[in-house]
Order: C-alpha cells, then structure tokens, then sequence
C-alpha cells in the first residue's frame, strides 16, 4: 500500500536533453513546446548567449544558447539544434540544445545537491538544481543534471532579453 503511494504521488516529471555529449533536465511544467525547424534571426549587439529571437506564431520569443552560456564549445558540424520553448519568471524563451531525448519521471529522493566546487565553476553551480544517476543501458549509471531555470538569468539579463525583443 504505502509503494503504490509513494508511486502516485512526488514523482517530478523531467524532460531530459543533451548538450555537450551530457544529459541534462528541466522540470516538464516549465516547457511549453519544442521547436525542431526554427529559423533564429540575429539581433545586432545581443550577448553571446542570445544568437537571436524566433517567430513563434506571431510572438517574438528570445532564444538562449545553453553551450555558451555554459561554456561548452561551438556544437559539431553534424549536430541538428532543438529550440525548446520554456516559461522563465513569466517570460516565454527559447532554450537551444543539441537534441532532446524523453520524458522522465524522478523520484525526489533519488535527486541529490550538486557538488560544492569553489566559488566559480565551469558548470554555473547556481544553474544546478541538483544531480540524479541514470541507470544506463550497460548497466553503468550516468549523471542526469537538473537545471533551475529561474535562476539561468540574472534579472539584468532578463531585462536585456526584454528590451532586445521590444
């Protein structure tokens, strides 16, 4: 009785992508779509971060590339880009990752604090929400990281999204 429980209830649903040859996740209530032919035009002196906005049915929806803003690297030749439409603190944005892979459901406890590592990471620590381990399909497990989303952009950033879409 208390498994089927346990079961039904305090499950988080994660969509998981992957950036860098590494799986990460967001929380499925935070998406609202996934944008695989989108056509991003460039806004002059927009940060690294943000290649440019998209027409999505008529609203102009900023996009944000997840490989800078991490610090990953430019994607591989061959890699076809996934715009994934989130909601951020009342804001609608587009998200870029390599490619998207499934729906997950996470039990809570099985989510663990991302590891203090110094004051400044490659990773941006203050975008961690937390770790999970994957079972893989040898056998081996894999780390699953879990992004906060409110926290991706500084409210400074927020705003520089805002007026460049304006």
């Amino acid at each position: 009785m208390a498994s089927t429980e346990a079961t039904s209830q305090g499950l988080q649903q994660v969509l998981c992508f992957a950036l860098a040859g590494e799986a990460y996740a967001l929380p499925i209530l935070k998406v609202r779509e996934i944008q695989a032919q989108a056509t991003i035009t460039r806004i002059p002196k927009a940060p690294p971060y943000m290649p440019g906005v998209i027409n999505l049915r008529g609203a102009i929806v900023p996009i944000l590339e997840l490989r800078h803003r991490f610090s990953l690297g430019d994607p591989p030749e061959d890699t076809r880009p996934v715009i994934v439409i989130v909601e951020v603190q009342g804001r609608t944005l587009g998200i870029r990752v390599d490619s998207v892979s499934d729906v997950l459901d996470l039990d809570p406890a099985a989510i663990r604090p991302a590891p203090e590592l110094g004051t400044q990471t490659a990773l941006g620590r203050e975008f961690i929400a937390g770790l999970a381990s994957l079972p893989g399909a040898t056998g081996a497990e894999s780390m699953l990281i879990l992004l906060d989303l409110d926290r991706l952009l500084s409210d400074g950033e927020l705003m520089a999204l805002e007026s460049a879409t304006a």
